[in-house]
């Protein structure tokens, strides 16, 4: 319902009748704060956690790690993504796709690249968001060649590109006068069974 403070005075109404916040119950709080953006409050409440018995976990970090980036504070999340490695939590693809769409979208492609080799040495899988933010990145800054690469590989590995990705390409292809190629991107798009939306169309159109 957006009442973040009542759920505040919940948890510390459960304190005083004895009752141990765990990791899901400050999670729920700081995905809250977060959601509102309040993410210096979920920020202080981590640290609150780390001096208590309430040991953050992935997801929690990860909630703060993409509420930075979307407020534009790239450094800082890349800043809270080493900490929380230095403290022995290990990053999932989750975190890591925050920070990649988080660089990507503010020019930093080189760093992005660097984290996504960086999944490579730790064995975590690309899934659907890493390959999109992916295509949409190359496409945007004229590397048609390597977004197709890479929309090819995620095929390869059995994962179905979604309406964002096949949008992505088309888009790439336009940027770069192929019509031929969004056509076919397109019609590729329809029998795969994805239903292009209003964008896809308004880019082919313009």
């Amino acid at each position: 319902m957006g009442n973040i403070f009542g759920a505040v005075r919940l948890v510390e109404e459960m304190v005083k009748k004895g009752y141990e916040p765990n990791v899901i119950t400050c999670g729920t709080i700081v995905n809250g704060l977060c959601k509102i953006g309040q993410t210096g409050v979920a920020i202080r409440l981590l640290r609150k956690m780390e001096k208590g018995r309430c040991e953050p976990d992935v997801v929690l970090y990860s909630t703060i790690i993409d509420s930075l980036c979307k407020d534009r504070f790239v450094t800082e999340a890349l800043n809270l993504l080493s900490e929380m490695m230095s403290k022995g939590i290990q990053p999932n693809v989750v975190t890591y796709n925050c920070i990649i769409q988080g660089l990507c979208n503010f020019g930093r492609g080189r760093e992005a690249a660097t984290l996504l080799n960086e999944m490579a040495q730790r064995k975590i899988m690309l899934d659907l968001r890493t390959f999109s933010i992916l295509v949409d990145t190359l496409c945007k800054e004229g590397m048609l060649m390597e977004a197709k690469e890479a929309f090819e590989m995620m095929i390869q590995r059995g994962i179905d590109p979604d309406k964002v990705t096949y949008t992505s390409l088309i888009d790439g292809y336009c940027l770069q006068n192929q019509m031929d190629g969004a056509f076919k991107t397109f019609n590729m798009m329809v029998e795969k069974g994805c239903s292009p939306d209003v964008f896809s169309y308004t880019i082919l159109i313009n």
